[in-house]
């Protein structure tokens, strides 16, 4: 598995917003991708379904595409990078571009752990009214829109679309609106299990089509069409809950939102997300190494969860993996942790990035890099220093088997670990 030195040479080849209507209109999927591409991801692992609360996480770091735009990646090693992937069931890539379509390191790093994949479908202010103009000028300019979002996702490999309508819409509209996000809804949903029939049979694929989040609302723009967050799921906000799979709530909740919500929400609870800010931007308790206070509350409600902009630890810490370490092992008794559904497997713990690159116990090139497609699966790095005395994990990167890293153990003494995959 020698892997192609091109991969370190910063390859020019690079995943791209959509920042205007007109470029939504035009998109066409390439003739044939260059090397290989754009359009490679890896195929969704399956995961066990789940009867508990879900965790979505919201990547959102300095207007993103930065070095995680090169389909072949960098030679920056110190590049972000995420690995938490055991606890996490939607992974949304967020910028404020119209249209955001994940590169594919994320993809294929969430992908390999079984974790569904969104891109963000977003209109701001009064560049967005202009957008959402002609967006709802008629149904069949609904109809354009649907069936470009969908064969982005088609071409990119992605499961579904977070959308965010951060400006007015005019109340006649509010019906076009509606049905762009029950569209949208429905065609994902049907592009997923088209995909999928391919391969199973119909009971899989409508497991796997209940436990997936493929188009969720952001709180934002109410039925009225007014630009007025709820922090909670009510009367204003349900019919477009009610068309797609999921509402991602406002921020500035209290719990009595969280308890409306559930009431409102009845038997979908579960697909109500309440936010939460890691940088802690008028938050409940703060947010940064508090937010699991919030997340316990969350939980306490039975509702689901969307943790925006992990990067803080990259972004605000000094040690990385230190920050970390600290957050996520705080975060971990909240989250559902799931296994490996399909055996056998292999790992060699590579978290897609190092100083050099090994194969076989060799080391095939020296040198950092980074390339989140390249991660292996990842343990449950909460567990890391979890208990005084009865040793830790860790990451070493000097030496390793296959990729850039392996698992170092340190212990003083007879140690159990027990290393959840995924």
């Amino acid at each position: 598995m020698a892997l192609p030195l091109k991969r370190f040479k910063g390859s020019s080849e690079e995943v791209k917003a959509l920042s205007s209507w007109l470029e939504l209109m035009v998109w066409r999927k390439p003739a044939m991708d260059i090397d290989g591409g754009v359009g490679q991801a890896k195929k969704l692992r399956a995961r066990p379904a789940s009867s508990h609360p879900r965790t979505l996480v919201c990547h959102d770091m300095k207007g993103g595409y930065l070095d995680d735009r090169f389909v072949s990646g960098t030679n920056n090693k110190d590049a972000y990078r995420f690995y938490h992937w055991s606890g996490v069931d939607t992974f949304v890539y967020f910028s404020h571009h119209l249209v955001t379509i994940p590169p594919l390191g994320w993809i294929n790093a969430a992908h390999l752990h079984g974790v569904t994949v969104l891109g963000t479908f977003i209109t701001e202010w009064e560049a967005g009214s202009a957008v959402c103009k002609k967006l709802l000028a008629s149904e069949e300019t609904v109809a354009l829109a649907v069936r470009q979002l969908v064969c982005i996702a088609n071409h990119h490999g992605f499961e579904g679309w977070l959308i965010n309508i951060e400006n007015e819409v005019p109340i006649e509209k509010i019906p076009l609106m509606l049905k762009f996000v029950e569209d949208l809804t429905k065609a994902m949903r049907k592009r997923e299990t088209d995909k999928e029939t391919e391969n199973a049979g119909e009971d899989k694929v409508k497991e796997d089509n209940d436990n997936c989040h493929r188009v969720i609302w952001y709180d934002s723009v109410t039925e009225n069409g007014e630009l007025k967050w709820q922090n909670a799921l009510n009367s204003q906000n349900y019919a477009f809950f009610d068309a797609c799979d999921g509402i991602f709530l406002n921020y500035t909740w209290t719990e009595d939102h969280l308890d409306h919500s559930r009431k409102a929400a009845g038997g979908r609870h579960r697909d109500v997300f309440v936010g939460l800010d890691i940088f802690g931007r008028n938050f409940y308790a703060g947010g940064k190494y508090d937010t699991w206070k919030a997340l316990e509350v969350v939980r306490k409600h039975d509702l689901s969860a969307a943790i925006f902009a992990p990067g803080w630890t990259h972004e605000t810490q000094p040690d990385f993996m230190e920050a970390e370490r600290r957050l996520w092992g705080s975060l971990a008794p909240f989250l559902t942790h799931r296994g490996i559904q399909d055996l056998p497997f292999t790992t060699s713990f590579c978290q897609g990035s190092g100083e050099y690159f090994f194969c076989k116990g060799k080391m095939e090139r020296e040198g950092p890099w980074h390339n989140l497609s390249l991660q292996h699966l990842q343990p449950l790095w909460s567990q890391e220093g979890e208990e005084e005395g009865s040793g830790c994990l860790s990451l070493v990167t000097q030496e390793a088997y296959n990729g850039g890293g392996c698992l170092g153990i340190t212990t003083h003494s007879s140690t159990t670990f027990r290393f959840a995959l995924q």
